[in-house]
């Protein structure tokens, strides 16, 4: 009776388990039914908003259901990137981070690890950067500015979106190339950090480009470019390498979820976001703030995270800046 038994129990248990795939793969393939939420960690207004907006836009279009930006602003990212790591892995919660995610992890205290706790989906962009001043201050080239501060230490005082980001660490890799000493006013993001050069509570701000439309009306003064070639936007600027000085590892713009998404779901909604990178609204944007659109795929993305993490170790080891 016993052997007799077992069959129909298999036979249940396989018809089972063929069933509750079947659901699996149907909801899977209604993703998403609701509107998706993508975690910004930074202001709204700031360059990274403003490239974004137009892209969740194209994106939802794709998806055929909103994608809905909730701000979490704070800590350069770190704030918001440790809300999205406690959000349920169903794809119906993103969110945005740039490269400073990982340097925060080795330069502050930080409730994530950007390699263990998210799903990378996509990269999208990457900034380009700057060192500006007013266009009525004294100084007209870097080596003016920098001649200056070791001149006057701690009378140059300049502005970042962080303690830890790329801006801030091309200033403390400069300060230490040349012995000089200035003072760093970090900002949780680009507008109150623009708003302290153009007030004259700053002498200097090493920032993304989202400046680029008041150093093109000449508002600003662009001193040096921290990317390996020149700015198309501005050809006539510098870079630091051309002006001697070692620079800094690549960075990136990148989408993730929290860990755990299913595969399905990734490939989802990577294909609509990479989609709606052709969108004019995004390229427009993106020529306006001056991000490089730059696509990488889930795969991809998960290989530079790895590497700009070793690179950013290296740097900070140089710098003495590991907490």
């Amino acid at each position: 009776m016993k052997c007799r038994s077992q069959v129909p129990m298999r036979s249940m248990l396989v018809f089972f388990l063929q069933l509750s795939l079947v659901f699996a793969a149907t909801s899977w393939a209604k993703f998403p039914e609701k509107p998706i939420v993508l975690i910004m960690p930074y202001p709204a207004g700031g360059g990274t908003d403003i490239s974004m907006r137009p892209l969740v836009n194209a994106a939802g279009r794709v998806l055929e259901q909103q994608v809905v930006i909730e701000y979490h602003p704070g800590g350069s990212a770190a704030v918001g990137l440790g809300i999205l790591k406690i959000r349920k892995p169903d794809g119906y919660t993103i969110g945005m981070t740039p490269s400073v995610a990982l340097t925060n992890q080795y330069t502050r205290k930080v409730n994530y690890d950007l390699i263990k706790d998210f799903t990378p989906i996509m990269q999208y962009a990457d900034y380009n950067y700057g060192l500006v001043v007013n266009s009525d201050s004294p100084w007209r080239t870097l080596r003016e500015l920098t001649d200056y501060a070791k001149s006057n230490p701690g009378k140059v005082r300049f502005a970042s979106t962080g303690p830890s980001d790329r801006q801030s660490l091309v200033m403390s890799s400069l300060a230490k190339q040349l012995g000089i000493h200035w003072i760093h006013i970090p900002f949780e993001g680009g507008p109150p950090a623009l708003a302290a050069l153009l007030g004259g509570h700053v002498e200097a701000y090493s920032t993304t480009m989202h400046v680029k439309s008041q150093v093109a009306s000449g508002r600003l003064r662009l001193l040096a470019t921290y990317g390996e070639k020149r700015n198309p936007s501005f050809p006539d600027v510098p870079t630091l390498g051309e002006l001697g000085f070692k620079t800094l590892s690549p960075t990136f713009m990148a989408i993730v979820g929290p860990k755990g998404i299913p595969p399905q779901i990734v490939e989802t909604i990577h294909q609509a976001f990479k989609k709606g990178l052709e969108d004019p609204a995004f390229v427009k944007a993106c020529e306006v703030v001056d991000h490089s659109i730059i696509y990488r795929s889930p795969a991809e993305t998960a290989q530079l995270f790895n590497k700009v993490d070793d690179e950013v170790k290296n740097i900070l080891e140089d710098l003495k800046l590991r907490k």
